[in-house]
């Protein structure tokens, strides 16, 4: 009995754990913050602020690969945190928030990113008919708040 105990013990210590959570992250490279969070899908949203650069309009970057846009095409997304949705107008996978309308934009996407209690949110695609689904886990950790997070960007 102990000599089978410790073969199942010993084969489920053996087989290599892939247990994937994803979870926002944080990055600082030559003067512009990020925070960045993938899915199961390898699609991305990256929220971006370059208060180290001369331009320092901040954005968003979002890259899904069932969304492929052509050179100038402008995409429609809505990210739907707790049932609020964040209408963005992309050029290609970018979005910048340049002026005060914009920089609103961004601070209210932020600001409900870091203040949702559900466990994720979505990005939607109405052109194409699809979405994708992204974790909150650690984003109030690693956007702090708009104020924080936006603090040194137009």
């Amino acid at each position: 009995m102990r000599l089978t105990i410790g073969f199942v013990l010993a084969l489920a210590l053996s087989i290599p754990a892939e247990a994937v959570d994803f979870r926002w992250g944080s990055s600082t490279t030559m003067g512009t913050t990020e925070a960045i969070i993938a899915n199961e899908n390898g699609s991305t949203l990256n929220i971006y602020c370059p208060a180290g650069q001369i331009d320092k309009t901040p954005g968003m970057f979002v890259h899904v690969d069932k969304v492929r846009p052509r050179a100038g095409e402008k995409i429609d997304v809505q990210i739907v945190i707790e049932g609020e949705s964040h209408a963005f107008i992309l050029d290609e996978i970018q979005w910048e928030a340049n002026g005060r309308a914009r920089m609103n934009n961004i601070y209210s996407l932020v600001k409900a990113l870091t203040n949702a209690s559900e466990p994720s949110f979505i990005i939607e695609f109405p052109k194409f008919g699809m979405s994708e689904r992204f974790s909150l886990l650690d984003a109030r950790k690693t956007l702090g708040s708009p104020g924080k997070f936006l603090r040194d960007c137009n």
